[in-house]
């Protein structure tokens, strides 16, 4: 038969703590107890009103634990710290936790988890984000994430991290999600990135079973924004005045084809089809890693116009590196040299304007106002018609058509 321990006036009889005969009426009862005997005298301490020590030698002990029986279990249950995880140094906050527990028994919240350290500490924030950290990293070692999405998301884990501590995962709610918002101090996009990455965290420990409600997310609005371009004939002014075959080569490239600079640094020159004038698209960089497809992780095929495929003809090969934009021993092309080179020719020109606006932005933008958006949307390969509606630019020479007529 098991037994339980109960806090009760009557304890005060009970000069040695015992557990006392379980009675069958009680759904739990528990006490607060120790383990430790009089560093002096050895002798168990007693039960004096509300504390336990030694009468003989005014001692006390240093740990206490709170014991429970469960009828429903069947079994004791010891525990030995607050759900924040520290232990019990005192009666007093021993006693304290035992009310609460009592008081989660009546609403019937009471998960023993929450108060047992092995239990407990895998599912304090800070523990736990670590270890959906560190299975971020398998899979994108594994070639499931990629490496720059795991650089993103590790930034916004050192933020909930900072702000949550030791806080349960389980006890992150609504209401805590909503005042951590209000202390981001950041822009609205990156505001919803950031917010976007915890709601894949707690989407993950829903998954999981370790938190057993999925919070509400407060919603940022993220205002459109202009998407600033500069006219073909400049782009093409810019583009020529780019010293050395290779980098002027890589530039054009990004500007016809409308592609991101992480795709063409991935370029083999298996992918280049000149019989037929048309390159596969299929792999890129992330970070310093190629990934399999695209970003948008798909394979496109796209024409190649005449000056840029004898501008690709003309470019120099490495004996035993595949890449077709190549650097110093056959090393791919650094996106970060063509973000320097675009910016540095611009500003000898006077123009302001950034490399993924002056190429990708503005020959995509002219294209949807040339050709309309179902071209534009399959050479850019968006699967959301949304996305390609970002470069449809109000052109009131279009829009005249709209006016009534005298």
């Amino acid at each position: 038969m098991h037994n339980e321990f109960r806090l009760t006036s009557s304890d005060s009889s009970d000069n040695l703590a015992r557990p006392r005969k379980e009675r069958s009426d009680l759904c739990m009862k528990g006490g607060v107890y120790t383990k430790e005997k009089c560093p002096i005298c050895g002798e168990r301490f007693q039960r004096l009103e509300n504390d336990l020590l030694c009468p003989g030698h005014q001692t006390r002990p240093k740990r206490f634990y709170v014991q429970l029986y469960a009828s429903e279990l069947h079994k004791h249950i010891n525990i030995f710290t607050d759900r924040q995880g520290y232990p019990f140094t005192s009666y007093e906050q021993a006693a304290r936790i035992l009310n609460k527990i009592r008081s989660e028994i009546d609403e019937k919240t009471f998960d023993p988890t929450r108060y047992v350290a092995e239990k407990l500490k895998p599912l304090l924030f800070s523990n736990w984000s670590e270890s959906w950290l560190q299975k971020k990293d398998t899979e994108a070692k594994k070639g499931l994430k990629s490496p720059s999405y795991v650089k993103a998301v590790r930034v916004y884990v050192r933020k909930f991290q900072k702000y949550f501590g030791e806080k349960d995962i389980r006890d992150i709610g609504t209401k805590a999600i909503n005042d951590f918002y209000l202390t981001v101090d950041a822009s609205p996009k990156y505001l919803k990135n950031i917010l976007d990455g915890f709601q894949k965290m707690l989407q993950d420990a829903f998954d999981w079973g370790d938190i057993k409600q999925m919070p509400k997310f407060p919603k940022v609005d993220v205002p459109e924004t202009d998407i600033e371009t500069i006219d073909l004939d400049l782009q093409d002014s810019i583009i020529n005045s780019i010293p050395g075959p290779m980098d002027r080569t890589f530039i054009l490239f990004l500007a016809r084809l409308m592609l991101r600079p992480c795709e063409p640094r991935a370029l083999y020159w298996e992918d280049l089809d000149f019989k037929h004038h048309r390159v596969k698209i299929r792999r890129h960089y992330s970070l310093n890693e190629i990934r399999p497809a695209t970003k948008s992780k798909n394979i496109k095929v796209l024409p190649l116009d005449g000056e840029l495929e004898q501008a690709l003809l003309a470019l120099p090969r490495h004996l035993t590196s595949p890449f077709v934009f190549w650097k110093r021993n056959g090393h791919p092309f650094s996106e970060s040299w063509a973000r320097k080179l675009w910016k540095r020719v611009c500003k000898q020109m006077g123009v302001e304007i950034g490399l993924y606006q002056g190429t990708k932005h503005s020959s995509a933008t002219e294209l949807a106002d040339r050709e309309g958006l179902d071209l534009t949307q399959e050479f850019l390969g968006h699967s959301n018609r949304a996305m390609t509606k970002r470069y449809v630019r109000q052109n009131p020479e279009r829009l005249r058509k709209g006016l009534r007529e005298k």
